[in-house]
Order: C-alpha cells, then structure tokens, then sequence
C-alpha cells in the first residue's frame, strides 16, 4: 500500500510556519477604529440637531418675549435686561383714581401676561408706587397701603387666570421709592406706577407682611379668601392678631393687623 502524504496549506511538507499568531489584532484594531469613527460622526450629527433645536427654542421664545412687549406698550414702557422682563405701567391708567380695583382693558392685557408665563416657571414681582400726595379719606391710611393693595389686585387676577400664587412676590413701596420729581405733576404722574419683573428662573422670597385697617367688623374668613386666597387659611391670619380679632372671628373695627404676602 502507497503511503499517504499530507499537506499543510501555505506551506510545504515539513516546513515550519514562520506566520505571527497575532496578526489578528492588526484586523481587529482596524475594526475598533472603523467602529469609533462611526459613534464620533453619530454623536456629532445629533449634536448639531440638539444644537439646532435649542436655538429654535431660543428664537421662539425672544418672538414671545417681543410679541408681549409689543402688547404691553398702550399701558407702559418695558424693557428686557438679562434674564428678567421689566413692565412698567402707569396706574392713572390701569385704576381708578385712589382705587384698587382693575381697569376692564388691563384685565385683557393680564390675560396675555398669563399665557405667556404659562410658558415657564419663573418668579414674578409685581410692586406698587405711589406720589407724594396724601390721600384724604376713603379706605387707605396712606399711599403704601393704596400702593400694596394694587400689587394685590394684579397678583389676584394673575392667579384668576391659572398662575400658581407660589411664583408671586407683592411689594407695596407708597412714595418711597420714586424714579422722579414728586414737586411736578409729570413726576408725580411718572411715580404712580405698577412695576411688574418677570424673571426666567425661580426666586426665593423670605417672608413679607402688609399692615390692614379694618374699615368696620370685617371677617377674617373674608380677607383669608381675598389675599390668600382660600378662606380656609384664617387661623394664618388669627395667629398674626390674636388680640385684634373678636370671638366670631371678625377684626375689630379701626384695628390694624397683618396680613403676610407669600404665607
């Protein structure tokens, strides 16, 4: 019988392979590399679509920001510095004269004002200023209580409108605070305003009162209902005045309590 002969391929019979046993890796860093180049180009394409997404956003948001401007002007001048819009609007329009109740138009106007910060979650500071000039008679004890209870109106028919009341902040200056010349009756018609600051991220507030004059028995249940805005919340207010407030739970007349802002 012949004798079989057997081969290995690359090489002939009885030589010994000189190949490297790691010529592998060549082909597998090569594919590792193929593979990075990949991920790098993945990863830059939906880069730039974020990119591209977030600047839409931008834009979109500074049409917003322009289209409200653009709106607010019948009532007052505004500006956009940083990350905060600054109204400032004249209250010889938006409220009767010594009053605190809102004008038909600017209730309108605050409609517009709450669909836009329906759009983010920022604090807003609403301010009351008032001149110089005393009040005679009426309700108010002075310009600052007038000047607070304006900040409240807006704030009221702001949160009527769907804004949560924790992104609130009412501030009541009366004639402390004027930008001019209360000797005139152009810088005092300048001084009685209503500054409203909406800011694009959330600020805190640390706690703030206003003094109240009851005009006559008036239920703490009532001024719970109307300034924070759940009757239900009067022992806040029965726990500022305990001695100012008679056992049916109503203020007693001439009394001065405090009533706080952001409770």
């Amino acid at each position: 019988m012949a004798k079989r002969k057997f081969f290995s391929f690359g090489r002939r019979q009885g030589e010994s392979s000189n190949m490297d046993t790691n010529l592998w890796i060549v082909s597998y860093g090569n594919m590792m590399t193929l593979l990075m180049i990949f991920f790098l180009i993945l990863y830059s394409n939906n880069y730039r679509v974020k990119q591209e997404v977030i600047e839409t956003e931008n834009i979109k948001k500074k049409l917003e920001e322009q289209m409200l401007i653009k709106k607010l002007e019948k009532f007052g001048s505004s500006t956009i510095t940083g990350d905060k819009i600054k109204v400032t609007f004249s209250q010889d329009i938006i409220f009767p004269s010594a009053s605190p109740n809102l004008s038909g138009d600017f209730d309108n106007i605050l409609i517009e004002v709450s669909d836009y910060l329906k759009k983010n979650d920022g604090t807003v500071v609403i301010s009351g200023h008032a001149d110089s000039t005393p009040l005679r008679g009426g309700k108010y004890k002075d310009n600052w209580f007038l000047s607070a209870e304006r900040g409240w109106s807006v704030a009221q028919e702001l949160i009527k409108n769907g804004i949560d009341p924790k992104r609130l902040q009412i501030r009541g200056y009366g004639e402390f605070n004027p930008i001019a010349d209360n000797n005139t009756a152009d810088g005092r018609n300048k001084n009685r305003r209503i500054e409203m600051t909406i800011m694009k991220t959330k600020v805190e507030e640390p706690q703030r009162y206003i003094y109240y004059k009851a005009s006559g028995l008036e239920s703490i249940k009532d001024l719970a209902k109307k300034y924070l805005g759940d009757e239900e919340r009067f022992n806040i207010i029965m726990n500022l005045n305990p001695d100012k407030i008679d056992a049916e739970g109503r203020i007693i007349e001439g009394a001065e309590i405090l009533i706080p802002y952001n409770p």
